[in-house]
């Protein structure tokens, strides 16, 4: 199209381990994973069956797990990376995302993990004027490193097995349904299958879908930096709107033990139309608020990767599969929360498939049910929140923040939560 530069750099991918070789927990009594190894130390395939098969043990797939080995159900996990692992991303937890991990029974151990509170929020405008919001009840800052493997812990505690740094490759299926799923070191049936594996999710071909594009991907690069400066108390999150950012914004969170999260989002048609890279706008963030940053450090390398937009207008489910977390598209499009999508869609991919095995399996009202659910709690905001993104674009490009009744809007609108601001 006419309106993307044909220079522009290439989108990022996402980021993650693997290895050949499976790594195993068992049993909720392993204190660490044992390699799967065959007579002289050579790697051998994981091969099995279960009930039910969940492929990627992020926040969409350990809820999916912990569902279901509460209930009783024989599941296997199995993720290329092996944990703890760090995940590129903006670590911040709405306070519903809390909420959820409360629910799952994990308050007091992710209080235990090292974290900050965010009270306040504000939405800054490139005069530096802004909207803000009180969180109540707060939202947290968490690093991914920390968060997935607490869920990773309880997910075996729960009873799950899980194989780890073992990729998965495609799905297997007979007769038109979904019965395993294959890798260069795996192979696994299963009687459902949940993937929660990401961006590029192995399901998508068995829905006949692609990769999302355009408008439905969104693209973000993060650093860590020590010693940045927080002028109006630190338990506010800044969320900086830019015309150099256009469809997304720069954020500045909270430091934990120290270290800030920082970085930039944007939608992958407007990132093309820039033409420039992920790290050089960054840069230019930085720059543009060099006060923050004047005895800055930063800790670590820049990272970046993709977040698949809801509401993508794809199905969510097939005969024996359903898609969760990021792997079906239910990232919010303004603000690029993704984790307490990914921890609602996993929880309710985990109860269908425990319901279904418990009466006549994944049938077809089975399947219409949970896309339905899908739909009404994410896919409908999202297309809400899709349309704020589209208007706060031309309110930045037009510097129509400065209008007192635009500006009136903006603040009724941002505490009144319609776009509300968790990079997750």
């Amino acid at each position: 199209m006419s309106e993307e530069r044909t220079h522009a750099p290439p989108l990022p991918t996402a980021s993650g381990g693997g290895g050949a070789g499976a790594v195993l927990d068992r049993t909720p009594a392993a204190a660490s994973p044992t390699a799967n190894e065959g007579p002289g130390g050579a790697q051998q395939p994981t091969r099995g069956h279960s009930t039910v098969l969940v492929v990627g043990a992020g926040p969409a797939g350990c809820a999916a797990g912990l569902v279901l080995a509460r209930a009783g159900v024989d599941v296997c996990v199995v993720d290329r990376a092996t944990f703890p692992r760090d995940k590129t991303c903006g670590d911040a937890l709405s306070n519903e995302t809390v909420a959820t991990l409360g629910r799952l029974g994990l308050a007091d151990a992710l209080a235990s993990l090292p974290h900050a509170i965010v009270r306040r929020a504000a939405a800054v405008f490139p005069d530096s004027s802004e909207v803000t919001r009180d969180y109540d009840p707060p939202g947290w800052i968490v690093r991914r490193l920390h968060l997935d493997d607490l869920l990773r812990r309880e997910l075996v505690r729960a009873g799950a097995r899980l194989v780890q740094a073992t990729a998965v490759t495609s799905l297997t299926a007979r007769d038109g349904q979904v019965v395993g799923a294959a890798g260069p070191a795996f192979e696994w049936h299963a009687d459902v299958v949940v993937a929660a594996d990401g961006y590029g999710s192995v399901g998508l071909a068995a829905l006949g879908a692609t990769k999302p594009q355009g408008r439905f991907l969104a693209v973000s690069a993060t650093a860590y930096y020590r010693g940045v400066g927080f002028p109006r108390g630190d338990t506010i999150a800044d969320h900086c709107f830019d015309a150099e950012l256009p469809y997304g914004y720069g954020w500045i969170f909270p430091a934990v033990e120290g270290v800030s999260n920082v970085g930039v989002y944007l939608r992958a048609d407007g990132y093309r139309r820039t033409g420039r890279a992920l790290r050089d706008l960054l840069a230019g963030f930085l720059e543009r608020h060099a006060d923050r940053f004047a005895h800055a450090e930063q800790v670590g390398t820049t990272r970046s990767w993709s977040l698949p937009l809801g509401p993508r207008p794809i199905a969510h489910a097939a005969p024996g599969l359903l898609l969760a977390g990021d792997a079906g598209g239910f990232v919010d499009p303004l603000s690029g929360e993704g984790i307490w999508q990914a921890l609602r869609t996993g929880e309710l991919a985990g109860e269908t498939a425990r319901d279904a095995m418990r009466g006549s399996g994944l049938d077809a009202a089975m399947r219409r049910s949970y896309e339905r659910r899908c739909h009404d709690e994410i896919g409908k905001p999202s297309r809400a929140k899709a349309l704020v993104q589209q208007a706060m674009a031309i309110v930045v490009r037009r510097r129509l923040y400065r209008l007192p009744a635009v500006r009136a809007a903006l603040t009724w609108g941002y505490r009144r939560r319609a776009f509300e601001m968790s990079k997750s």
